[in-house]
């Protein structure tokens, strides 16, 4: 009964509602979703990143293809292998187990398809997405989340991708909490309506789209692209 007040506290109602409702209702049948893009405040995060001495954590970038296997299960990471170009595992594990993945997140270059919803998001060369962020029970409220999501944003920044963003739900309390904490700006909000196969996805901010409508939301997306 307490570990669903916390989650309710944490994550709100709407999205505890809405985590039953996928679980229940097929993709195919019916979808809505509504994320608020936010663009990462990179000189900040990689400050955060510095080490420590005392640290029984540690963080690491999953290059093994039966360790991003093990890691996209962890994460919970739906995003089909084959739209995927260049996609970079990291990993949170206990300092004498590094194996033992307790959480990871999910850094895309590129383009990043959501086939479920039926858009499809185009990077300029300096751009970069991080998405399916888990952390296990055991770790969480110890700034965990905030030190791995420090550690891939300072990867991709070496690399040359100095503009991050990350989407999350409006109502997803404790994601929105930390990711404003350490973000520069609002970008906008997508907005999905998916009955079967017909697809609506609408768009607000900054944010740019190729169209409004597809019939063919795993083959033919909806483009967006951040200016």
């Amino acid at each position: 009964m307490m570990s669903l007040i916390q989650k309710i506290r944490q994550r709100g109602v709407i999205n505890l509602i809405e985590v039953l409702f996928n679980r229940i209702v097929p993709v195919w049948l019916f979808r809505f979703s509504v994320g608020d893009v936010f663009e990462l405040d990179v000189d900040r995060l990689r400050r955060l990143a510095e080490p420590s001495t005392q640290d029984d954590l540690c963080f690491q970038i999953v290059h093994e293809p039966e360790d991003r296997e093990q890691l996209r299960q962890k994460t919970w990471n739906s995003v089909p292998i084959e739209t995927t170009r260049n996609d970079i595992g990291f990993a949170v594990s206990p300092a004498d187990r590094p194996q033992e993945f307790l959480g990871g997140v999910w850094g895309g270059v590129e383009s990043f398809i959501e086939a479920n919803l039926g858009f499809r998001l185009v990077f300029d060369a300096d751009q970069a997405w991080i998405y399916c962020a888990y952390i296990d029970q055991s770790v969480r409220g110890k700034g965990t989340y905030q030190r791995l999501l420090a550690f891939a944003v300072g990867h991709l920044d070496s690399l040359g991708y100095h503009r991050i963003y990350v989407v999350v739900q409006p109502w997803n309390h404790a994601s929105i909490h930390v990711h404003q904490k350490y973000s520069r700006r609002r970008v906008g909000r997508i907005m999905v309506v998916r009955i079967f196969r017909w697809t609506a996805v609408f768009r607000s901010g900054s944010l740019a789209k190729d169209r409004t409508w597809t019939t063919r939301p795993d083959t033919n997306p909806v483009l967006f692209n951040i200016p």
